[in-house]
């Protein structure tokens, strides 16, 4: 059986496109362990400027119009042989309809995973576009796939509203374990939280995170937040917090990645990922996988997880209410001392349930049936 991951982009891990780094991880981890696996990379460049890797990754011309494939693509999937799976990353990639086409017609199966587009958070921004995508092509790419990959329970809920489907199966995103000597700064006595991803206010919550702690501190509550990551919303998000007179307690650090990454994270004492939308963040299970409990949202998915090992203090709906009266809760823990087993909890539940090796083998099930 031959397995290629397919993506929109190269599935560089140090880019913050976190489709991108499952693919990758996928990819890596199924090698690993002894799968014929590839990747294949829809990219608007040809040039191999990724970290060494241990598959085979081959790149693919982006096309300007949208409305067809690069002819090497064609001639590949043209060549592809009968024990081939195919796995989709993404959705609302029109390169990605027209690949589905293509191996139909030669009954190559493939699986396909939406990486928590079609929620219904996702789905409200731009509405009327996205329903009308979904309708023509979107629904095509799902109806024809031999399972789709669904990571919480959310898409689960929402998409049972917009199409009848039997091919669905429920993994979710794994993580691997960090290894290095970060140490924490030394003990303070205000707690430190954290959020690490790409800077984009609807799909993050990110304003109801700067609104919750701009509350939290009107309470006379005290706390730092460090905001790792980078994106189209970084400026506004600064001018935000100035406006709301907190920027003193925040420090944004831009894109970091391994070492700089890892030891700002070290130095956090809860991670925070307040989102509207999600498939299944990567960024907590990293922060969890370093000890940091987490504030988090219902949309993440990952909160029914959060309250079986006691790994932090779930919230259900993105509010600056909500974020602020979590944090609150979180610093009495932190007063305590209670934040320390939190995190061990948290290390806990990553161990049991969220290994790429237990992640992959569950997807080569589906691959094999």
């Amino acid at each position: 059986m031959k397995i290629i991951h397919t993506v929109l982009g190269k599935a560089n891990p140090e880019r913050m496109n976190g489709v991108n780094k499952v693919a990758h991880q996928l990819a890596t981890t199924m090698k690993a362990e002894g799968q014929d696996v590839c990747l294949w990379g829809i990219a608007n460049s040809l040039e191999h400027n990724y970290p060494e890797r241990i598959y085979e990754t081959f790149l693919f011309q982006q096309q300007k119009n949208k409305l067809g494939l690069d002819p090497e693509l064609k001639k590949a999937i043209q060549a592809l042989e009968k024990d081939t799976i195919v796995h989709f990353h993404g959705a609302f990639i029109p390169e990605f309809y027209h690949f589905a086409k293509a191996l139909n017609k030669k009954k190559i199966p493939y699986l396909y995973t939406p990486h928590g587009s079609l929620t219904a958070g996702a789905m409200h921004k731009s509405s009327l576009k996205k329903k009308t995508y979904f309708r023509l092509f979107e629904s095509y790419i799902l109806k024809h796939a031999k399972k789709v990959q669904l990571l919480g329970q959310s898409e689960v809920d929402y998409l049972s509203t917009m199409i009848q489907a039997n091919n669905l199966c429920m993994i979710p995103n794994g993580q691997i374990f960090p290894q290095g000597d970060w140490t924490k700064n030394s003990e303070s006595e205000e707690p430190v939280f954290g959020f690490c991803g790409r800077l984009d206010t609807y799909h993050k919550g990110l304003d109801n995170l700067l609104d919750g702690f701009a509350l939290y501190l009107k309470n006379g509550f005290e706390g730092k937040l460090e905001m790792i990551g980078d994106g189209k919303d970084r400026a506004a998000l600064e001018k935000r917090a100035s406006t709301l007179q907190i920027d003193r307690h925040i420090t944004f650090h831009g894109a970091k990645f391994g070492d700089e990454k890892y030891k700002i994270l070290k130095s956090i004492d809860m991670f925070m990922h307040p989102s509207r939308m999600e498939g299944f963040p990567t960024a907590v299970l990293e922060a969890a996988a370093l000890e940091k409990p987490c504030i988090s949202s219902d949309a993440t998915n990952i909160n029914a997880f959060i309250k079986k090992y006691s790994a932090g203090i779930p919230i259900d709906k993105s509010t600056p209410e909500n974020v602020g009266t979590a944090m609150q809760i979180a610093y009495k823990i932190y007063r305590s001392g209670g934040l320390e087993h939190l995190g061990e909890n948290a290390l806990h539940m990553v161990e049991s349930e969220f290994t790429w090796e237990k992640i992959a083998a569950k997807l080569v099930q589906e691959y094999e049936a």
